[in-house]
């Protein structure tokens, strides 16, 4: 509401409000032409009025405020002729140009109200429909068995009959459209709609009460319901157009439409109905409680079958992933709580299953380099890719995340490997994702049943257990192996690595870098290992995530930092002018007092700052550039090269390159392969840019991976400065390094 309008508000209301005290303190009704008459009809031309106004406002509604103006000024002049011509007492029945005016009002009401709800109507579902026509029709039954009883007609004209007809007839269709609507609208209803319903419905007792006015005899309760009905309901209408509907709020639960109107409705039309067996009473009354009754019948077949509809829609959504469209977790289990219960108790007891568990592997930096939409796309693709390498009888499932299993069920358990490399395979190549390209790996458990499980949960944990083995060690599936999985599962290898981190039990492995211009190792990059006594030799890339999860990332970058910074320091005493190179996870680059400790480690072994190359990733940077920003240059203030590790492997690298004080870029491999390939002058010239971007920024470029004098030379034309690869070195323990002289630089990395 318009805030210059409250106080115009408050003050009709007040007048109103004085108007029913001085209805209810008056013993008896006397009818006063100043203020039951003049007084009245003013208030009445007011209301309508604002009615009006509030159709010049541009908005929604202004169709409804004209018509229910319009209609609300035609009622008041009806009350204006009414007026002038009254002498204050009761005068006969019969139709008056006062009869033209308030009959005026009920088409005009109806398109406002019509108008009014439209809205929120268009959004009215099918059985809403239904409960909107059982309450309309119940409300009409009522009416119409008070109304039309009290009309006393006998010896009247037809003009009089068509006139005193058309109220009744106009209140019971007014009602009915308040009440459906209402019904209708009572999931979202509203104040303004509140309001409105409020009005029609007392306009609609106030002519039943004027109908009833020459049988009751009470003309004081005439005068309350009657004469105070009709300026009310008007005040009420101008409230309702005028009031700010309530601000939409995403929280707020939908509340479902209600089954009081209509619920209420059918009730009164079968009271009506039983009345009308031994009483008499108007036709009209029971021909409309026949139809609520029939409405009725109707709403409850309707309800039937949508609720064995619903009921399906729900137990199919219950049983499908909702973003890949395949079945679920909760499908398995019922799956196999079926093949279990028949294994045992019926007829499979020859029948074997073998359950395939799959985890993808990088899926995270899908996510961290492109967004969480391109995950979801990746997802999308891989359901149909995997289902159309599957045959009839093996069953793909998403399990939750990024993690899928697959159901294999008789002779085909016996291939279960087979169906993995497949699938494996599968899953490696490249995905389109909006521009880009993406590719992941996967990681495979397989246990089968029942010599593995007697159960569908213990089937697939088994599964998930020979999965993160297959994810350990260097096999891309693993099956299960009760003599190995028992002790080997997640939590003790989480807990088995952190005893090798405090007990000193990784190793590093060092891989020489060459200087591409003197021919001459100048960096070693060291990668850290961790010897399994059961596993063997597990790579950073196995078991860093390991210590993500269990919290271990400080303790062993601790000692990383701490067992590379000693070797250096036995490499310079031995004369070898050498610095070191760690890879930084996030969650030490981030750390609280990061860069102290670093600080303190170098001045504990009396190293300079350029002893030390910290190397951190693309999509760490990406995910808290900020904060990743400030230590940065925290770093680089006391001395110390930050290194930018796999460079190009996510795709906003240029947009924050510039604003980072890294003195080193590493080549992402992909970079390097891809100058194998046939399309090697495209590739050559991406390389070349992204080389003389490094250059003209005052970077260092390194290039990994290679493995053939090709390439080797290759990058010698692009200026390349720094190269590492096969080609010369493999990673090896300090003790195996046959240092070739002169040489000023090595490198170390924890993953």
């Amino acid at each position: 509401m318009a805030i210059t309008l409250v106080p115009v508000f408050l003050v009709l209301g007040l007048v109103l409000a004085g108007f029913v005290i001085w209805l209810a303190v008056e013993p008896h009704y006397h009818y006063s032409k100043v203020v039951n008459g003049w007084s009245v009809d003013a208030f009445e031309v007011l209301v309508a009025l604002l009615c009006m106004a509030r159709g010049l406002r541009r908005g929604p509604g202004r169709g409804a405020a004209f018509a229910l103006g319009l209609g609300l000024l035609s009622w008041a002049m009806g009350d204006i002729i009414f007026t002038a011509g009254s002498l204050g007492t009761a005068g006969a029945w019969g139709p008056t140009w006062a009869d033209v005016f308030w009959l005026g009002f009920y088409p005009l009401a109806y398109v406002g109200v019509v108008l009014f709800m439209r809205r929120d109507i268009r959004r009215i579902a099918e059985p809403s429909w239904l409960d909107g026509s059982v309450a309309a029709l119940g409300a009409a039954t009522v009416c119409a068995a008070f109304a039309f009883a009290g009309l006393h007609l006998a010896g009247s004209n037809t003009l009089t009959t068509v006139t005193y007809v058309a109220y009744p007839l106009g209140d019971l269709l007014l009602f009915s459209l308040v009440v459906g609507g209402t019904a209708l609208l009572s999931g979202t209803i509203s104040l303004p709609s509140v309001l409105l319903t409020a009005a029609m419905a007392l306009n609609a007792v106030g002519d039943t009460f004027n109908l009833f006015q020459s049988s009751l005899g009470t003309p004081h309760a005439d005068a309350v319901f009657r004469v105070l009905a009709w300026p009310t309901a008007g005040f009420l209408v101008c409230l309702a157009l005028w009031v700010r509907p309530q601000t939409f709020n995403l929280g707020a639960s939908r509340r479902p439409a209600g089954f009081a109107l209509p619920g209420s409705a059918a009730g009164a039309a079968m009271v009506v109905l039983l009345v009308g067996t031994f009483h008499g009473i108007t036709r009209i009354a029971v021909i409309l409680a026949a139809l609520t009754m029939t409405a009725v019948t109707v709403r409850l077949v309707l309800s039937a079958r949508r609720l064995r509809q619903f009921t399906m829609e729900r137990l199919e959504q219950s049983l499908t992933d909702d973003l890949t469209g395949l079945r679920n977790r909760r499908y398995l289990m019922q799956v196999l709580g079926a093949f279990f219960k028949e294994h045992f108790e019926g007829s499979l007891s020859t029948t074997r299953v073998a359950f395939l568990y799959i985890d993808l592997n990088r899926f995270k930096a899908v996510n961290d380099s492109f967004g969480h939409a391109a995950g979801d796309e990746l997802l999308k693709q891989l359901g149909p890719r995997l289902t159309m390498s599957l045959r009839a009888r093996e069953m793909l499932v998403r399990l939750g995340g990024d993690e899928f299993g697959v159901l294999l069920q008789g002779d085909d358990a016996d291939n279960a490997e087979t169906v993995a490399q497949r699938l494996i395979a599968e899953i490696e190549k490249p995905f389109a994702l909006e521009g880009v390209q993406a590719q992941v790996s996967a990681s495979v458990g397989i246990a089968h049943a029942p010599v593995n499980a007697r159960s569908g949960e213990e089937l697939i944990h088994r599964a998930d257990m020979a999965m993160y083995r297959a994810k350990m060690g260097n096999s891309s599936y693993a099956i299960y192996d009760a003599d190995v999985e028992e002790e080997g599962n997640l939590w003790r290898l989480t807990d088995e690595l952190r005893v090798a981190i405090e007990n000193g039990a990784l190793e590093l492995h060092y891989q020489p870098q060459l200087d591409l211009r003197s021919n001459v190792w100048v960096a070693l990059e060291a990668l850290v290992r961790w010897p399994h006594p059961r596993l063997g030799m597990v790579p950073p890339a196995k078991f860093v995530p390991l210590a993500e999860e269990g919290g271990l990332m400080h303790p062993m970058t601790t000692w990383v930092l701490e067992t590379g910074l000693d070797q250096c320091v036995r490499w310079r005493d031995s004369g070898r002018d050498v610095a070191v190179s760690i890879n930084i996870s996030p969650t030490n680059l981030l750390a609280p007092g990061f860069v102290a400790q670093v600080h303190r480690m170098l001045t504990d072994r009396s190293l300079a700052p350029d002893a030390l190359v910290l190397e951190i990733t693309e999509t760490s940077i990406i995910a808290n550039f900020d904060q990743a920003r400030r230590v940065v240059d925290e770093l680089r203030t006391l001395g110390i090269v930050v290194s930018i590790d796999d460079f190009g492997a996510g795709f906003t690298s240029l947009a924050y390159l510039s604003e980072l004080a890294v003195g080193e870029l590493k080549l992402d491999g992909t970079f390097i392969a891809a100058l194998r390939t046939p399309n090697e002058e495209r590739n050559s010239d991406l390389v070349r840019a992204t080389i003389d971007l490094g250059h003209t920024l005052g970077l260092r470029v390194v290039a990994e991976c290679i493995e053939d004098e090709t390439t080797l030379d290759a990058l010698r034309d692009l200026g390349c400065d720094l190269g590492q690869g096969y080609l010369i070195s493999r990673p090896m323990p300090a003790d195996r390094l046959a240092f070739p002289d002169p040489l000023f630089a090595v490198s170390v990395e924890t993953a």
